[in-house]
């Protein structure tokens, strides 16, 4: 039996960004990449970006969609982040301290840089912007990051407050 949850997405607060990321892979582990989207409070793209990863796992791929989102909020230097992501897991690591020791500098570096960081997760129906744009970081060359100052053109719509979005499982 399929079960439909309707879902929502929230711009963030005043004074504050929300970056959502995400990762993908082809196997796990598989060819890998990543990627996150900036929104302001308005609901403007702020920026975006997509990597290759090589190989890599489902988890390590959410990883580092967090770290360049981080290491881009700190080099346009925002103090208020807050970061969404789909995978549980990451959310739970970081929210803990227990961050995977491959990252662990990075992520002590962005700490220190954006002074408010908060974690949400979202369903990939209501991320479904970065969701696609995750699948061609897929097909980019290991080490590859491409980054947009705006929405990319490839991209018709971003996701808005006032969406009805659903949410299938079974």
């Amino acid at each position: 039996m399929t079960d439909v949850k309707q879902c929502f997405f929230k711009l963030p607060g005043r004074g504050k960004i929300l970056i959502c990321c995400d990762g993908a892979s082809k196997g796990n582990p598989g060819n890998a990449g990543m990627v996150f989207v900036a929104r302001n409070e308005d609901g403007g793209c702020l920026g975006a970006s997509s990597g290759g990863l090589g190989i890599a796992t489902n988890y390590l791929d959410e990883v580092m969609a967090l770290v360049v989102a981080g290491e881009w909020a700190v080099k346009k230097r925002y103090k208020n982040v807050c970061f969404s992501l789909d995978s549980k897991a990451v959310l739970l690591a970081f929210s803990n301290g227990r961050i995977p020791w491959i990252v662990v500098n990075k992520w002590n570096k962005i700490r220190k840089y954006i002074s408010r960081i908060t974690f949400t997760h979202s369903y990939r129906e209501i991320n479904f912007f970065a969701d696609k744009m995750d699948k061609q970081g897929v097909l980019l060359v290991r080490g590859t990051v491409l980054y947009y100052e705006d929405k990319p053109d490839f991209l018709n719509q971003l996701e808005y407050e006032d969406g009805i979005y659903f949410r299938f499982s079974s």
